[in-house]
Parts: C-alpha cells; structure tokens; sequence
C-alpha cells in the first residue's frame, strides 16, 4: 500500500469524537503528517434543500451545507485541532463506509468511540466497528472520557474481610 502522509480522523461533536480529533492533531502535529478531518452526513440533516442527493458522495461542496450546520462543526474542528495544514471536508453516505473509502490510502485513520452498553463491546451498527473491520490503513480508536466506574460491591467484601482478618 503506498500512502501519502495523511491521517483521516472521523468527526462529529461527540466527546469520543472531540478525543479523537485532539489525539490525532497531536500526533500529526508530532510526525508532520497532514490532518484531514472528516465530517460525514448520513442524513439529509444539514444540508441545503436544493442538495439533498441520494447516495454516497464523498466530497460536498460548502454551498451545499446549510450555513448554522457548517459553522457548528467548523466551531468542533476548530477548538480540537491544533495542526495549522489540517483540512475539514463534508461527505454524505454511511459513516463507516466512507471513512474507509477515504482512508484507502491515507496512513491511519483515528475514529472516537462511544462507551459500550452494559457491558457490550461494540453495538450493531458501530462506526469504529465497521472500520476496525474494513480499513486497509490502520485504525486507532479513541475514547471519550469515561464516567467514574460505580463502585464494585464485591471489591468492598474482599477489601472488608481482609481488614478485618488484619485486625484479628
């Protein structure tokens, strides 16, 4: 696979997304490699009336955002990226599938990921699942912060017996 010194990092205005996007600006702000943030429409949500198109598209041009829309995820990549050449483009389609079709010759694509749901993994339908699976280029995978984990009864038991077993 031949790249190109590019790193494409998934984003939305998700925490997980916003991690990944800080993440991916500090590394290719370390290797001198070129940030390209993409911002994938799978709903017509966001975009002009007269542009709503069926099917994947994976480069919409600014007259095809609705201007509210553009500047809320321009406002995202602008407080996350830190990479002066980093580059904020618009796709529509399945999230998954164009972030892989884009990634096909980048070096590395960085997806954020959302906390998994009583204790499953990954759930049906997972961006960074699906790009895990099907991205010729690596994949980093980055969490959004996580809550502090609910204190675990069974560590209270042993840590209760083992005091007082010290004690006696």
């Amino acid at each position: 696979m031949i790249t190109n010194g590019i790193v494409i990092i998934g984003l939305d205005d998700s925490p997980a997304s916003r991690a990944a996007h800080r993440w991916a600006a500090a590394y290719t702000h370390a290797t001198g490699k070129a940030l390209r943030a993409v911002h994938v429409l799978d709903w017509p949500i966001g975009l002009n009336p007269s542009s709503v198109k069926s099917g994947t598209r994976l480069h919409l041009p600014r007259q095809d955002i609705a201007e509210p829309y553009w500047r809320g995820i321009h406002r995202v990549f602008d407080e996350t990226s830190s990479h002066d050449g980093a580059v904020l483009q618009f796709a529509q389609g399945e999230v998954g599938d164009v972030l892989v079709r884009l990634s096909a010759n980048a070096d590395l694509l960085v997806v954020g990921t959302r906390e998994p749901i009583r204790g499953r993994p990954y759930l049906t339908g997972s961006v960074s699942h699906y790009c895990i699976s099907y991205a010729s280029c690596p994949v980093v995978t980055v969490p959004g912060l996580r809550p502090s984990r609910p204190h675990d009864l069974s560590d209270e038991s042993t840590r209760r017996r083992d005091t007082a077993a010290a004690t006696t």
